[in-house]
Parts: structure tokens; C-alpha cells; sequence
């Protein structure tokens, strides 16, 4: 399996999961824990989506066209870690590694 989204809050790693599965992708929510932050780490409560490794290249195309085109900046992954990163983020959060 592999992790192809990480959302904010519970809803939107559900609406993508509901998106991937109309376009016949199946895929899971993980880490669905928001209840538990301020005990963990933020991060580690995000709801991440997940699919098994022959579909994630056509969940990532899906994501992003669930996702649509932003009017100011988008996210970016790291070079470093390939952890995605929100677009006000000037270095990873989770590496700390120099946006592109």
C-alpha cells in the first residue's frame, strides 16, 4: 500500500477516499485520530488515504484533479523526504529540508 494523500481533518481524507472509489480506485483512510491532537504530535493525527502501489499513479492523477488548480501557491513535496508540505511552509515540517 502506499500513502498517495494526507488531509487537514477527518472530512476531507473521506471526500478523497469517496472520489478515488467513484473512479474506481479503492482505497483506505489510516491515522483517522484528529480527536487525539494535542496528546500526539498534529501531524500524526492527519487522516492520510492510502491504495495498493499498482493504483497509486492513477490516484495521484485523481487527487489532483479532485484537488483542482490553487490561485495562489500549491503544495510541494520535498526533495529531501517526499513528504508533502502546505504552500506556506518555507522548509519541510517533517524533515526540515528547503522548499524547491
Amino acid at each position: 500500500m502506499k500513502r498517495i494523500y494526507r488531509g487537514t481533518g477527518p472530512a476531507d481524507a473521506w471526500l478523497v477516499k469517496h472520489w478515488l472509489e467513484r473512479n474506481g480506485v479503492a482505497s483506505q483512510v489510516r491515522s483517522d485520530l484528529v480527536g487525539l491532537a494535542g496528546e500526539i504530535p498534529s501531524h500524526d493525527a492527519w487522516p492520510t488515504v492510502w491504495v495498493a502501489d499498482e493504483l497509486a499513479d492513477r490516484a495521484s492523477e485523481l487527487v489532483r484533479a479532485f484537488e483542482g488548480p490553487t490561485l495562489v501557491h500549491p503544495r510541494w513535496r520535498c526533495p529531501a523526504c517526499g513528504e508533502d508540505n502546505e504552500p506556506n511552509f518555507g522548509s519541510c515540517w517533517s524533515c526540515g529540508g528547503d522548499a524547491p
